[in-house]
């Protein structure tokens, strides 16, 4: 007889059970959020990692998925070097097995599974449960080491942007691809954790880059010298933002926000149930890290999707990074995430460079 509950890795057929698991476990915070993976649950998890590791546990006494968690590689850049790292998410426990030993469970199953591995992972800086059990100091758990936080700008994509340089900008194609692979590898290895980009591969079957599309690619030139590069991203398809409820004093704001948006524009923030409508910016490239280039970048996008049916842009950046001044005065929202780098080993915070930024490719969280 099998034993009550079985941690084994996802196969394609788990696809329905993870959706429906993931619909009924919402991140918790000021603004209940819930990530959706509609119609395969896979589609996403291969956008996320170039080598998706997906395991759940699974209750064979009643037929069900208890939890799930993502643990898979990724190559980013890290003091100027590929490296294949672990990206962990998606950690989803039914609200039926919460509590007990299912935690005890899973990340037992973690420790076999990094061993001197470690992973990066972002939580919600409201997410104040999965934030003390971070930080609870379990000795199953292993030890997160705070790295930075990350600030998520969503971005009216109605409300006209400034551009604060002359230089010209346009979409790409084709035959743009082998200038923005050396702009890339010339300027990416600066920020760490940058995820790599194979740019020849857009428009294959590669599910990495689903839904890339290279004209909606934007470049940034200084009369013939590319300065810039910045993507526009829509996830729909496959990755889904709901937003749940709200919490506290942002039940109020959300009304009093709703109104303003009418006046002075701004983000609609939906009511409980309702999807975001955004598109996310990927690829985020500018020389010598430059605001002005980088703010006309956003400008064009702006533009060329302010008549769209998207209502947002949105972005992630180190909260360090001075491109967050350029975002400043834009109408909008922000929210921040704690990131952290995890490990049963040694602290791998040791070996960086604090000095380099980091990079949160939002569009790969």
């Amino acid at each position: 007889m099998k034993p009550q509950f079985e941690i084994r890795k996802a196969t394609n057929e788990d696809s329905s059970l993870l959706i429906e698991l993931l619909k009924n476990t919402h991140q918790e915070g000021k603004i209940h959020l819930n990530f959706e993976r509609e119609p395969n649950y896979f589609h996403a998890t291969m956008v996320s990692t170039n080598l998706p590791e997906v395991w759940v546990m699974e209750d064979n006494h009643n037929s069900k998925l208890a939890a799930v968690f993502s643990i898979g590689k990724r190559q980013v850049y890290i003091n100027g070097a590929k490296h294949w790292v672990r990206y962990g998410n998606d950690l989803r426990i039914h609200s039926d097995y919460q509590g007990g030993r299912t935690l005890y469970r899973l990340f037992k199953k973690y420790r076999e599974l990094m061993q001197s591995d470690w992973m990066q992972t972002v939580i919600l800086e409201d997410n104040n449960v999965s934030i003390s059990t971070v930080s609870s100091g379990r000795l199953i758990l292993p030890t997160y080491y705070q790295y930075g936080k990350i600030v998520t700008h969503i971005i009216d994509i109605k409300k006209n942007i400034t551009p604060l340089s002359d230089n010209s900008i346009r979409r790409a194609n084709s035959e743009d691809v082998l200038m923005m692979q050396a702009f890339f590898d010339q300027h990416a290895p600066n920020k760490q954790f940058y995820p790599h980009y194979n740019f020849s591969k857009i428009g294959t079957r590669d599910p990495y880059y689903k839904d890339i599309k290279i004209e909606n690619i934007f470049l940034s030139f200084k009369e013939d010298r590319l300065q810039g590069i910045c993507g526009i991203w829509d996830q729909k398809q496959f990755k889904q933002t709901r937003f749940m409820g709200y919490a506290g004093a942002m039940k109020l704001l959300r009304h009093i926000n709703n109104l303003a948006k009418k006046i002075l524009g701004g983000i609609y923030l939906p009511k409980p149930g309702e999807k975001a409508n955004y598109v996310i910016l990927h690829s985020l490239l500018c020389e010598s890290n430059d605001g002005h280039v980088f703010i006309g970048l956003l400008a064009a996008i702006q533009q060329a999707y302010r008549k769209s049916q998207y209502d947002a842009i949105s972005l992630g950046l180190d909260e360090r990074d001075p491109l967050n001044y350029f975002c400043g005065d834009l109408k909008g929202i922000r929210l921040k995430s704690n990131h952290y780098l995890a490990s049963y080993d040694s602290d791998p915070t040791k070996g960086l460079d604090s000095s380099l930024l980091f990079y949160p490719e939002i569009a790969r969280l």
